[in-house]
């Protein structure tokens, strides 16, 4: 599969706020991961909440930028034109000036297509290209998506990427939507991988992306709406500094020789490029985002603890965590911290029911108050009333004594 960042300043722990974000400095960065030549899927991806784009060919920045959308650009003298093939650090170096001469000071380019999903074989090459784009392009993103993994060499593999490629962030993908439809979990490999390529930008100081499945495929079952906000508040709450949806058109990929894979549904636009239902949850989840975000981005992820069912790699509450205990149900915490205040993001984990959200903290605080998802309000936590749907969080803020 060919599935897919920013630059941040960060000092010790991964921080949400960025320097260079695919939006504004309040908005959360979005990516659609797939490759557009039109501009009416452009303004689709726009509509739903989208602020950046991967892919696209240099004729199409303009649209971009019309459509307030940031891209990576996709040219097949620097990526080749097979995904499989070994990477070819010498020909990127050897064609890259060429391509920046000619898109280089678009105000919508974001970065450049580099990778997907690249062998520990590749690295040495990749690392030439990133060296490139930091020598000529400073600023923009090489990108490189990773593979998903676990277990003790998935983190050498994620340490000797970051070792000798140097990347400016870290992204990969971990699709998880199997079994039945209302099964009421991922598969646990989910919140493994994210806890890992968390813990490796946190040893690494680099911001990660996490890639989310937004169209069936192969043996994925179809997805629901509660699909769709599990994936995005989880990776949330472990810190992510960006989102990729892969894929957003429900078709094969017409770069890189890409394989039909035959059984593509169900994304935000269907294999016409007509909306369909998904695009409706992408654009409401994208909202609900967008109104924490002027929060979020300033805070640092400093825990990430399950209440409940714990998934492998991962960490019950501890003596440090800010939230003791919930009422009955499966939930994934986030801790965050900012300017001498702390804040708590609490995901419902359950795909199918509603939770009543009431967490007891361990030191309490002299105020609870929330972040409003509908409306980005900051107001006083009706915790008595307060319920989570499936796969819905809530970030808030622990007013200090």
């Amino acid at each position: 599969m060919r599935e897919a960042l920013l630059l941040l300043s960060i000092v010790s722990c991964v921080s949400i706020s960025s320097s260079a974000q695919a939006s504004t400095d309040s908005s959360f960065p979005f990516m659609a991961w797939d490759y557009v030549d039109e501009t009416t899927i452009l303004k689709s991806m726009h509509e739903a909440g989208i602020t950046s784009v991967a892919f696209v060919p240099a004729k199409m920045l303009d649209a971009c930028q019309r459509f307030s959308l940031k891209c990576i650009v996709f040219d097949e003298r620097l990526s080749g034109t097979l995904w499989s093939k070994p990477f070819d650090g010498d020909r990127f170096q050897k064609n890259f000036a060429a391509v920046v001469k000619e898109v280089g000071n678009h105000p919508a380019l974001y970065g450049y297509h580099v990778k997907d999903e690249p062998p520990e074989s590749d690295f040495t090459e990749l690392a030439k290209a990133v060296a490139e784009v930091k020598r000529l392009a400073p600023g923009k993103w090489p990108y490189i998506n990773l593979f998903p993994g676990n277990g003790d060499s998935y983190d050498k593999y994620l340490d000797h990427f970051v070792e000798v490629v140097h990347p400016t962030a870290l992204s990969y993908d971990r699709y998880s939507i199997i079994g039945d439809v209302g099964s009421g979990e991922l598969d646990p490999a989910f919140w493994t991988n994210l806890a890992q390529v968390r813990a490796a930008a946190q040893r690494h100081h680099l911001p990660f992306w996490n890639i989310l499945l937004s169209s069936p495929h192969w043996r994925y079952r179809d997805l629901t709406e509660a699909d769709i906000r599990l994936q995005v508040w989880a990776s949330l709450a472990y810190g992510v500094s960006g989102i990729s949806y892969y894929k957003f058109i429900s078709k094969e990929l017409p770069i890189l020789n890409a394989d039909d894979l035959g059984n593509w549904r169900g994304g935000p636009l269907n294999q016409f490029e007509e909306k369909t239902p998904t695009w409706d949850w992408v654009r409401d989840i994208d909202r609900q985002i967008q109104h924490i975000a002027p929060v979020f981005l300033r805070l640092r992820s400093d825990d990430v603890y399950h209440l409940g069912d714990v998934p492998p790699g991962n960490h019950a509450a501890s003596d440090n965590s800010l939230v003791r205990s919930l009422p009955a149900g499966d939930f994934v915490v986030g801790d965050f911290s900012a300017d001498g205040t702390r804040y708590v993001l609490i995901v419902n984990k359950s795909l199918k029911r509603s939770v009543h959200c009431a967490p007891e903290f361990r030191t309490k605080p002299k105020a609870v108050r929330y972040v409003s998802p509908r409306t980005g309000e900051i107001k006083p936590y009706p915790a008595p009333f307060y319920w989570l749907a499936p796969g819905q969080g809530v970030l808030l803020e622990l007013v200090p004594n």
